[in-house]
């Protein structure tokens, strides 16, 4: 008979803690029920304009913070990335038509290629973040 109650009262304390120990993932789950995901939103109907390439190239960035292993220093390094969404007349990307850096030049780094750029949404398609 005493073996019995100290069965339930076992069973009933590991019951208990098996419950308590779902609780931290309900309470992540329900916080995530908000979160609207991975929402894709197109950066033409944001766009701002600038009076120049570059100002109108840093007013459109994503920022976002980076990790990447140092040679020099035998680290990994916390760094600012700029991610600009890339619109273009033909589709195409200006890398893949040899252009390197938003001034047009080409990846030669003497050279000036044709920027194909133009106003999001309106004769420029997007190609993609660089």
């Amino acid at each position: 008979m005493k073996h019995k109650k100290i069965s339930k009262f076992l069973t009933i304390i590991l019951t208990v803690a098996m419950v308590m120990s779902f609780m931290p993932v309900i309470a992540t789950t329900t916080a995530y029920a908000a979160h609207q995901g991975n929402v894709w939103r197109d950066p033409a109907e944001n766009w701002m304009t600038a009076a120049g390439r570059t100002r109108e190239l840093d007013l459109n960035a994503n920022l976002t913070y980076e990790t990447q292993y140092c040679h020099s220093c035998h680290d990994n390094m916390l760094f600012l990335v700029f991610r600009v969404p890339e619109f273009t007349r033909s589709g195409e990307t200006a890398l893949n038509r040899g252009v390197l850096f938003s001034d047009g030049i080409m990846i030669d780094g003497v050279n000036r290629g044709n920027l194909d750029d133009g106003l999001p949404g309106v004769n420029a398609f997007y190609t993609g973040y660089h």
